[in-house]
């Protein structure tokens, strides 16, 4: 019999910040321990890092299991449902099922068994999976695992409003994998710390669940959470069992002092957060599951604000989210599964600034102002790629870079009648549009979201090709491949990419770093190959994905190897204004634009991008030089020594400065050549020259380029068929995806999906 909807609170803002830390909380808990899952325990002075590998292995940031089945039960209490419904749990049943058979990265045994038995019976799946979790756990004394416990932190705020209906569901989710008492009062008793948390702000709502639980288990209860705040986590070694999870969970929170306020010192309370989900990891064994849980509370407490930016950024999963992903299901469910007045969560907030006192401090005044809302991006075509012009503007992209990076590294003078040598950053871009290539792939095919992995991959197998480290490169990835060539894919038969062309000396010090089972540590450099090679990230944001897409896809990829965050930045900013380059069009050279240029207006458009698609990372600093380089090239276009001020270094900031400023100095079809020659004349001209070739290459299209340098160019070829690969994989998936097959037989063993 279906229960009555159950009434949903009204929430103030910091009751919505808390709700949104749930999902988020459990999930980065999850990440920061899968590398340490059955290690030997950390030592109290080792510091937990997420930094991937585990048992998976998984990429830095991914969640689990732990964190991939509560992700199917939020997918139904994100519509508002009442979790206590058979409808409710059978469409939870339906997707536990489906993650099992297409996406789980770990399944516990009690879970696999328990999933593997009703996947054999008929009738409804909510009571197949009761039926067949009943019949593992009669008369089975190891039937308490963690493995309900882990995802139960949604099920709270799917009942925020009915502290009994709460309970109530936190038994029935948890008795469809793990029926035993145990799991319920755990469940109970953590869903109730969960909403204490969201509604009042405290860790008190743990202790108050007792009132929950049937009254002959008070007593036991209230003696285990005792027990819990008297001894460290790892006091409770056998934390796969539900009661030593929760308790070594509850050790790592209480135990864990709250720091003072004190900003003048750099301490805040919300610290507690991450210094009580290192304690958790530090208990060793199930370290995932118990971060997980811990996490789970922790973000209630502490909110989505309180979880480390850094950690924000990186978390991801199954069925490929991102940590925005998982505050939208989480607010939609403890709203019951309605957005507010402005369409949030399901549609995100635009920036509220004022266009008018933005551009007064910027210099920008109102002739120079286009005629359209600048908060909000501009509308992007998503069948752009599909277009007829497509194909020259991604290959002018490609090919403008590389053409910039050659002229550049030679200071403007080139021979002429022989073949043009590529540099360094077009060898790694070159990588990395393949990588980004066999990343689509694995997610068309894993039904995951991008890996940066996957690109990471792409470049050690361009160090191998170098002579870098190839003996353990070649430890770490030959027993990944299904075929036992190592460097694999079609790249690696180019024999211009086993040359050396120049040093990229923190990309290849990072890579120097990679080990069995991990990656490399990026270096603190802030190089202008973080940006360079980063370049045909452009075109995933020419597709349906947007600019956001490709600013994340960039900053990821930067990060491989140079931590810098400016370095990041720059990256991530430079392939957004290509982006726009990329999707422009003569319409925008109108007299209603105060007469610029298609160039000028393109990147001015990106710009004002900028602070929607890479919010919060854009600086203010970095906004006002981004827009002081393009006015300067308005005002005061092509001048040596303004670019030589603009970009006085081989550094990521400087090439997109400079490129910039470049590109709108020279911003018509007949300027490229011309262009590309000043751009050669900087203090670092490769770099430069490469940034300004993409943008005006993206904006005029491949045949804008010098005709007598591309076809001289000896990556041109390799440079054209990427981007028709690229173009192809990002519209119709020719190797086919999870549930599809495709129309090139051929494509995977192209790009395998790794």
């Amino acid at each position: 019999m279906a229960h009555a909807r159950v009434p949903h609170p009204r929430l103030d803002a910091h009751s919505v910040d808390r709700a949104a830390g749930v999902l988020l909380g459990a999930a980065v808990g999850d990440a920061l321990g899968v590398p340490y899952e059955f290690e030997a325990r950390l030592r109290d002075d080792q510091q937990p890092r997420m930094i991937g590998g585990g048992l998976g292995p998984y990429e830095p940031g991914e969640y689990s299991d732990d964190t991939q089945m509560q992700v199917c039960i939020a997918e139904v209490a994100a519509t508002g449902a009442d979790l206590r419904t058979p409808e409710a749990l059978d469409a939870i049943a339906v997707n536990f099922q489906k993650w099992l058979s297409g996406g789980a990265s770990d399944v516990g045994a009690q879970t696999r068994t328990v999933l593997g038995a009703a996947a054999r019976v008929g009738g409804a799946p909510g009571a197949a999976l009761l039926d067949a979790a009943r019949r593992f756990s009669a008369g089975n004394e190891r039937a308490a695992g963690n493995g309900s416990l882990m995802r139960t932190g949604i099920v709270a705020l799917s009942h925020l409003g009915d502290l009994q209906a709460m309970a109530e569901a936190a038994v029935a989710v948890s008795a469809l994998t793990h029926p035993d008492p145990d799991c319920a009062d755990a469940c109970v008793l953590w869903c109730s710390g969960i909403r204490t948390a969201v509604l009042d702000g405290t860790f008190d709502g743990v202790r108050a669940g007792l009132d929950l639980i049937p009254a002959e288990r008070r007593g036991v209860w209230a003696r285990r959470l005792d027990e819990a705040e008297a001894h460290p986590p790892h006091h409770f070694t056998n934390n796969g069992w539900v009661v030593h999870a929760l308790q070594a969970a509850w050790s790592a929170i209480t135990r864990t002092a709250v720091p003072e306020l004190s900003p003048a010192q750099g301490e805040f309370p919300a610290q507690h957060l991450r210094l009580a989900l290192e304690a958790a990891v530090r208990a060793g064994t199930d370290t995932d599951t118990v971060a997980a849980i811990a996490g789970a509370l922790l973000g209630a407490r502490w909110g989505c604000s309180g979880v480390p930016l850094e950690w924000q950024r990186v978390v991801h999963g199954w069925p490929g989210h991102t940590g925005g992903d998982l505050v939208r299901l989480a607010v939609l469910t403890a709203r019951g599964g309605k957005d507010d007045a402005q369409g949030w969560p399901s549609a995100p907030h635009k920036a509220a600034e004022s266009v008018e006192r933005d551009q007064a401090r910027k210099g920008f005044d109102e002739s120079r102002k286009p005629d359209r809302d600048r908060t909000a991006e501009p509308e992007r075509p998503g069948s752009f790629l599909k277009e007829k012009t497509a194909l020259s503007r991604v290959r002018g992209l490609l090919l403008g870079l590389a053409v910039g990076d050659t002229l550049g590294a030679a200071g403007g003078k080139l021979p002429s009648g022989v073949p043009l040598r590529a540099g360094v950053s077009t060898q790694l871009a070159c990588f990395t549009a393949e990588g980004t290539i066999r990343a689509l792939v694995r997610s068309a095919h894993r039904g995951l979201g991008p890996s940066s992995g996957v690109v990471f991959h792409a470049y050690c197998r361009w160090a191998a090709l170098q002579g870098i480290e190839s003996e353990r490169m070649r430890s770490r990835w030959a027993g990944a491949s299904d075929d036992s060539v190592w460097p694999d894919g079609w790249l690696a038969q180019v024999p211009v990419l086993a040359q050396r062309r120049g040093s990229a000396p923190a990309t290849v010090t990072a890579l120097s770093k990679v080990g069995p089972g991990g990656m490399g540590n990026p270096t603190t450099s802030r190089g202008c190959h973080a940006l360079t090679r980063s370049l045909p990230a452009a075109v995933v944001g020419a597709a349906p994905h947007g600019s956001k897409a490709s600013a994340d896809w960039a900053r990821e990829i930067a990060a491989l190897t140079h931590g810098d965050s400016a370095a990041q930045s720059a990256a991530a900013h430079a392939v957004v204004l290509a982006g726009h380059c990329l999707t422009s069009g003569p319409h925008m050279q109108e007299s209603l634009n105060g007469g610029r240029s298609q160039v000028r207006q393109a990147l001015l458009e990106g710009l004002h991008a900028l602070d929607d698609v890479d919010h919060p990372g854009l600086t203010a600093d970095e906004r006002d030089r981004l827009h002081a380089a393009l006015v300067q090239a308005d005002e005061h276009p092509g001048e040596a020594a303004r670019l030589a001020h603009l970009a006085p270094d081989a550094t990521a900031p400087s090439a997109l400065l400079g490129g910039l400023y470049v590109a709108a100095s020279f911003p018509d079809r007949d300027q490229v050549d011309a262009a590309l020659r000043f751009a050669a004349r900087a203090p670092d001209g490769d770099s430069v020259a490469c940034v300004a070739g993409a943008f005006l290459g993206a904006a005029h299209g491949a045949e804008a380029l010098p005709v007598d340098l591309v076809s001289r160019h000896e990556l041109a070829w390799v440079l054209d068929t990427l981007a028709r690969d690229l173009i192809a994989q990002l519209t119709d998936s020719p190797s086919g995806g999870e549930y599809t097959s495709g129309w090139d037989p051929h494509w995977q063993g192209r790009y395998p999906g790794w």
